[in-house]
C-alpha cells in the first residue's frame, strides 16, 4: 500500500513545489512593481520641482518684458502728445530720439527645458492630473502664442527705426552715450533718462532733425501709433495673464506633489 501512495505523494510534492514557485513570482512581481511605482513617483516629484523652478524663472523674464513693455507705451502716448503739441519746426531730435529708440521690450527665454523633456520622453503620462496637464499645455501654447506676437512686434519696431533714420540726425556723442547708458540700466524701474548729464548735454546741444517733411512725421507717428495699439494687449493682459498662470501652475504642483 505504500508503494502505491508514493505516486501520490510525488503529485502533492510536485504541486506544493508548482505553488510555492507561484507565490514566489508573485511576490517578486509585487516588489518589483512596487520598486517601480515608487521610482516613478521619485521621477515625477523631481519633473515637478524643476517644473517650478523653471515656471519662477520664467516669471522673472516676464517681469522685465513687462516693465519694458509698459514703460515704451507710456514713451508712444509722449511722442504723441509731443508731435501734436510742438510746432514741428521746434521738434526737439533729442526727445524724439530718447522717446523712439529702441521701442522693443526683451525678447522672451522661456525655461522649457523640463516641458519639452517631459513631452518627448512621453513623460507626460506621470502627471495623472488631467487638469494639470490641461494647463501645462495651455501654458505652452501660450508661450509660444507670444514668441509669435514678439516677432510681429519686432518687425513693426524694424520699421520704426527705419523711420528714425529718415527723420533724426543721430550723427551725435550724447546719443551715443544716452544708449549706453539706457542698455546698462534696461531692467531698471528707477531709473529716469531725463535726469541724466547725458540726456542734459544733448539737449544742450540738440542738432536739427534730418527731416522736417510733415507726410515723413506723420508716417513716423503713425508707425508708433501701430506698436502701441499692440501693446496695449501685450503690457495689459497677455502679460499679466501668462504672469497669472505660471502661478496658478506653480500652487497646483506644490499641492499636486507636497513639494
Amino acid at each position: 500500500m505504500a508503494d502505491d501512495n508514493r505516486p501520490l505523494q510525488y503529485l502533492r510534492y510536485a504541486i506544493g513545489e508548482i505553488v510555492l514557485v507561484v507565490i514566489g513570482i508573485l511576490i517578486a512581481l509585487q516588489v518589483n512593481n512596487w520598486n517601480e511605482s515608487r521610482l516613478e513617483q521619485k521621477r515625477i516629484n523631481q519633473y515637478a520641482k524643476s517644473l517650478v523652478q523653471d515656471l519662477k524663472n520664467d516669471i522673472d523674464m516676464l517681469k522685465v518684458s513687462l516693465f519694458q513693455a509698459e514703460k515704451k507705451y507710456g514713451f508712444i502716448d509722449s511722442l504723441r502728445y509731443l508731435i501734436n503739441h510742438t510746432p514741428h519746426s521746434n521738434l526737439s531730435n533729442t526727445d524724439l530720439y530718447v522717446i523712439g529708440h529702441d521701442i522693443m521690450y526683451r525678447p522672451y527665454k522661456w525655461n522649457r527645458t523640463t516641458f519639452n523633456e517631459l513631452k518627448n520622453s512621453g513623460g507626460l503620462r506621470y502627471i495623472t492630473n488631467d487638469s494639470l496637464q490641461k494647463k501645462l499645455v495651455a501654458y505652452e501654447s501660450f508661450s509660444n502664442h507670444l514668441d509669435e506676437d514678439f516677432e510681429f512686434d519686432k518687425s513693426n519696431a524694424e520699421k520704426a527705426d527705419n523711420m528714425m533714420v529718415l527723420l533724426l540726425n543721430l550723427n551725435s556723442p550724447y546719443i551715443t552715450k544716452m544708449t549706453i547708458l539706457e542698455n546698462n540700466s534696461f531692467d531698471s524701474p528707477s531709473f529716469n533718462i531725463y535726469e541724466t548729464e547725458e540726456y542734459k548735454s544733448s539737449k544742450a546741444n540738440d542738432l536739427k532733425l534730418a527731416s522736417y517733411d510733415e507726410a515723413l512725421i506723420q508716417k513716423f507717428v503713425n508707425t508708433f501709433i501701430i506698436i502701441q495699439d499692440n501693446y496695449r494687449t501685450r503690457a495689459f493682459k497677455e502679460m499679466p495673464e501668462i504672469i497669472e498662470n505660471a502661478h496658478e501652475l506653480i500652487a497646483l504642483l506644490q499641492m499636486e506633489y507636497n513639494l
